[in-house]
């Protein structure tokens, strides 16, 4: 394959201000790889001002990382690769070693804070690290599209925060947001054979996503919520913290998967957690085994992910993108960029 010798880059400097910059090809060395970009959704922290701006102090990143495409060189030393091979690529992963990792708390792991491609999913090609190799790289099964396989990586994080709650089974599920996040906790509880499901939104199009999602009970967030054996919080409002703390069931399970800042404190009812003992848990990032589940999940069509995509851009359309996602409207639920076309 010859390849150009730039290529477009999207670019975050800071919620007002993405840009799409012309950057050279990377090179790679023999232990490595580059990927042809074919579809890289937005996720939700791709947006979060909080936790992208302070990495922006020596200029844009390129934060993308829910990425499908195809090889388009290997390294001379590189075995089990071909170019052409249909790829599922990831920035991060754990070491599998510490402590953390042994507990089978894997995404506590120092090591998911490391970056493994260059320079991110928005860009027409990434270069994946020799590091990466190994971790950050999976095959995209041929049934399976390149829009698919961008969405391993988030229902990844979903198939962790609901074996961390698990088991789901004859249970009851409360999802507090019906964003994307929350859709797909939704879609997994239901193929998991929860005993019923309500979502919690302030947005009635959410809602409506929510029951087309799987939900048995769409909820206002205003209004009364009842209680529930298994709490997902999947959004990032302070209000929906508190008041999952008053909805789960005696033994139950709350797991936070989203976070509303930084060293944001949150005051827990101790006395009565100490009678009615809920487990309290929280659910960061995806690990090899969870990304390989989720790869599962879709490829059997048991998690159904394509209805989901409500809106697709180009590269030169990444500043666009970015400004929808950040001020959802006409319906939207999950975002994807095609740095090299539809």
């Amino acid at each position: 394959m010859i390849l150009p010798a730039s290529m477009k880059v999207g670019l975050y400097f800071n919620h007002q201000d993405i840009r799409v910059e012309q950057r050279p090809v990377p090179e790679i060395g023999p232990r490595e790889a580059l990927a042809e970009v074919m579809a890289c959704g937005i996720c939700g922290s791709d947006i979060m001002k909080w936790y992208r701006d302070p990495a922006t102090r020596n200029g844009g990143i390129n934060t993308g990382h829910e990425i499908a495409g195809r090889l388009a060189k290997v390294g001379s030393g590189l075995g089990g690769w071909k170019e052409g091979d249909r790829v599922i690529i990831t920035h991060h992963f754990p070491c599998l070693q510490c402590m953390p990792c042994l507990d089978g708390n894997e995404t506590a792991c120092e090591a998911m804070h490391e970056k493994h491609i260059e320079p991110g999913g928005f860009s027409q090609y990434v270069r994946i690290l020799e590091t990466g190799i190994a971790k950050g790289l999976y095959r995209l099964p041929d049934s399976m599209s390149y829009e698919e396989g961008s969405f391993v990586e988030p229902l990844g994080c979903v198939v962790r925060s609901m074996r961390k709650a698990g088991p789901i089974t004859g249970r009851s599920v409360l999802v507090m947001g019906s964003g994307l996040a929350g859709l797909l906790h939704i879609k997994m509880a239901k193929a998991l054979g929860a005993a019923s499901i309500a979502a919690v939104d302030t947005n009635e199009n959410r809602l409506r996503a929510a029951r087309q999602a799987g939900a048995d009970q769409v909820i206002f967030a205003a209004d009364t919520i009842p209680t529930a054996d298994r709490v997902f919080i999947c959004t990032g409002s302070a209000a929906a913290s508190v008041k999952a703390l008053e909805c789960v069931s005696r033994g139950g399970h709350i797991l936070f998967f989203a976070a509303d800042g930084p060293d944001k404190p949150l005051s827990i009812p101790v006395t009565q957690f100490w009678f009615s003992q809920p487990t309290i848990q929280f659910s960061y990032g995806a690990a090899p085994r969870d990304m390989q589940e989720a790869t599962e999940w879709i490829r059997s069509g048991k998690v159904r992910v394509d209805d989901l995509v409500t809106h697709r851009f180009s590269i030169d359309e990444t500043p666009q993108a970015f400004e929808l996602a950040a001020n959802p409207r006409d319906n939207s639920l999950k975002i994807i960029i095609h740095p090299n076309g539809a």
